[in-house]
């Protein structure tokens, strides 16, 4: 990764300590007002009570409590899903009454999903987030995503995002349709973006103009559809190298997220974020371990 991954690396390794420093610096204050600064200084999106009619759609909007607590955490997990159902012998997919007992978990342990505009912050300014902060993904765009998570998560308030394969959207095997993701896109309760056009393992591409085409073209689909001005990504298989992180600079994409295991940090890589696999064979242990380690149990 020698073209961003290296120099990012060693800019962050410089930066991070300076950021996490700084953030604490804002939190705690100087003097008197510290404690009372610390309790006003929410992000906007998260404190927020009522949908700004101005914003875009296909991002989600964060309803918490006036007395969360932010700080800046030593680390973030970013869970990674995929299908719902009751399929057997396919560990991948989680069935809906084990989504619900993770769901109650974090609920009940006092955890706060977080959207992808506050891992961002987070990861390039150091920002502060609630206490027990969790990124909550789901990758691909299956019918399930809105027949199942999509109610689910307004039920429990919790922001999530939604990784989309474009060129999936209609096809008659399980997907969504854009009317449905139109409805999602304007609900406010997801954040929807880029999962490329048709999902192949980008690194094995053999041009430059066919990496191009199924990131801009994905972006340009969620925009002509859905009215997404798009900068996140997550890349098919986890799968990507220097000259498409260079595309996706090009392209406005901001943050991408892979399949590697671990947690996020103050100073990561943001074409290059670590997530944590939640599959139908992850006991509430697992999963309560895959929220706060960075080096946990392997399936």
């Amino acid at each position: 990764m020698d073209f961003s991954y290296s120099k990012w690396k060693k800019a962050a390794a410089l930066s991070a300590a300076s950021l996490l420093a700084l953030s604490a610096f804002a939190l705690t204050g100087c003097g008197g007002q510290g404690g009372e600064k610390a309790a006003s200084s929410q992000p906007a999106a998260a404190s927020a009570q009522a949908v700004d009619p101005n914003l875009k759609p296909g991002v989600a909007v964060v309803h918490r409590a006036a007395d969360v607590k932010y700080s800046v955490p030593e680390g973030v997990s970013v869970l990674m899903y995929h299908m719902i159902g009751d399929e057997q012998g396919n560990a991948a997919i989680m069935t809906e009454a084990n989504l619900r007992i993770q769901m109650n978990y974090l609920r009940d342990h006092g955890y706060h999903p977080i959207t992808m505009q506050e891992l961002y912050d987070y990861v390039t300014k150091g920002a502060p987030l609630p206490e027990k902060p969790v990124c909550i993904t789901f990758d691909d765009g299956y019918l399930d995503s809105y027949t199942i998570v999509y109610p689910l998560m307004k039920e429990y308030g919790f922001p999530w995002t939604l990784f989309l394969i474009t060129d999936d959207v209609g096809k008659p095997y399980n997907r969504m349709t854009w009317d449905q993701l139109k409805e999602m896109a304007n609900s406010h309760a997801v954040t929807i973006a880029s999962h490329t056009l048709s999902h192949p393992k980008l690194h094995n591409l053999a041009t430059r103009a066919e990496k191009e085409k199924e990131i801009v073209e994905a972006n340009k689909a969620l925009k002509y559809q859905l009215g997404i001005d798009n900068v996140w990504l997550a890349y098919p298989y986890g799968d990507y190298d220097d000259e498409v992180i260079d595309i996706c600079k090009k392209a406005g994409i901001k943050m991408a997220v892979t399949t590697d295991a671990g947690r996020v940090h103050v100073g990561s890589f943001p074409y290059d974020l670590k997530r944590a696999y939640i599959g139908n064979d992850i006991s509430i242990a697992r999963f309560s371990e895959r929220l706060n380690k960075d080096n946990y149990t392997p399936v």
